[in-house]
């Protein structure tokens, strides 16, 4: 019985033994490097960069080995179940849910490492890092950029006789030429000026134009000040009062098709969106269009887009993670984006650098310069850590603003700050 009793406490302890060595992270491979995990989603294009930027980041730094987990669906539901299984990525790509892990500790503070470092965040990202800070602490660097921008098709603005958007414009500008460029036949719009705001980035540029926002600098929510009101009221005026934008119905009725697709067609004189749309633009080849920076109201205000790369809390090397995410976001480790036409880097001087300049973004030349104008811009995006759910509040309660030209945009944006307040506490 002795040693049946022995036995078993061996065989306990053994058990034992190998499911503590299988949590967590390894320390170090056999071979004396550090191995570190880096989760991802996208294409298999940025798949693709994102393995050259690590073959780059792999000669800088030969003893710290880098696997990239490529999550291309569900991947916030799928990092938080590596998560609370304590698996978590040594490193995460992140966006504007940045602060749904910063604020649940899943996200190491940054700034001991950038002040060893010595990386001067201003310098390299422009104001757009503030999007991955909450209160004082730095947890991503930001990776791949843009903004919203405008496009806009030459060869209808020349047979206006209007002068091509730019970064002076203001919203009277932007107004006559959408009404100029809005050509009807028979009661039938031809062709639009212009294409709206119902996503959010593009109401939430207006509202910061006017010198409103959704929440101030001290986090309280504005939504239904003056500012924002005159902001959105404007917006959807260019739907019902001066018809110079389609409505989600004509978009319906034209095969449920977007503003890219429109601008594309050549049925579309100005749309603003993002980077990836030049694809699209590119598409047809006939199709003459060029970029500017977005107009102004009261103030520059344009939306920021891309992600950025922070470490895990959990991670038993954030000394190396860091200086793995230093590397990718420096001007050696983004000029694959450039190089694969991937999208825009974050990094600023990568944007005003020759290569990103001179490349082949078009058959035709176009102002890439846009991007490199338009990170001055840039507002600071509510990224708090109720994203997700504020965002669910906007789409229920501006629904009625894209459906009904009748909807009434104060009583809107009251109810909206007021289902924000108590969703944040304010």
């Amino acid at each position: 019985m002795k040693r049946k009793s022995l036995l078993f406490i061996l065989i306990g302890i053994l058990v034992s033994s190998l499911f503590l060595a299988g949590c967590g992270n390894d320390e170090a491979s056999s071979d004396g490097k550090v191995k570190l995990t880096f989760s991802i989603w996208g294409g298999e294009t940025d798949k693709a960069v994102y393995e050259e930027r690590l073959k780059l980041a792999k000669e800088k730094y030969p003893d710290i080995d880098v696997e990239l987990i490529y999550i291309p669906s569900e991947y916030a539901q799928k990092v938080q179940t590596m998560i609370a299984g304590k698996k978590a990525p040594d490193i995460m790509q992140l966006a504007e849910d940045v602060h749904a892990y910063s604020s649940k500790n899943q996200l190491a503070p940054l700034n001991e490492y950038i002040e060893e470092s010595g990386l001067n965040l201003k310098e390299n990202y422009g104001e757009v890092y503030e999007n991955y800070s909450r209160d004082g602490n730095v947890y991503a660097l930001p990776d791949r950029g843009g903004s919203l921008i405008v496009y806009y098709n030459k060869d209808l603005f020349d047979a206006a006789g209007l002068e091509y958007p730019n970064e002076n414009w203001t919203w009277n500008d932007l107004l006559n030429a959408a009404k100029e460029l809005t050509v009807v036949e028979n009661g039938e719009v031809k062709q639009w000026g212009f294409v709206g705001g119902e996503w959010w980035p593009q109401w939430m540029s207006f509202m910061y134009q006017n010198g409103g926002g959704v929440l101030d600098e001290d986090g309280n929510v504005i939504i239904n000040s003056p500012e924002s009101v005159e902001a959105m009221q404007f917006v959807v005026d260019t739907y019902y009062k001066y018809k110079v934008a389609p409505t989600r119905e004509d978009l319906a009725n034209l095969g449920d098709i977007g503003g890219d697709t429109l601008f594309a067609q050549g049925k579309l004189a100005m749309n603003y969106t993002g980077f990836w749309a030049m694809s699209t633009s590119n598409s047809v080849a006939e199709l003459n269009w060029d970029i500017a920076p977005m107009w102004k109201n009261k103030e520059p205000g344009t939306v920021p887009f891309g992600s950025g790369l922070g470490v895990s809390s959990q991670s038993k090397h954030k000394e190396e993670a860091y200086k793995i995410i230093e590397f990718l976001t420096s001007e050696e480790g983004q000029m694959p984006i450039v190089d694969n036409k991937q999208d825009a880097p974050a990094n600023v001087k990568v944007l005003g650098s020759d290569e990103f300049l001179t490349k082949d973004w078009a058959a035709h030349e176009i102002n890439v310069d846009t991007f490199a104008k338009s990170t001055e811009a840039m507002i600071k995006v509510p990224y708090i850590p109720e994203w997700n759910e504020m965002q669910k509040v906007f789409e229920d309660n501006f629904a009625d603003l894209w459906l009904n030209e009748d909807a009434d945009v104060k009583a809107i944006l009251d109810k909206t700050q007021e289902d924000l307040e108590a969703l944040i506490g304010d």
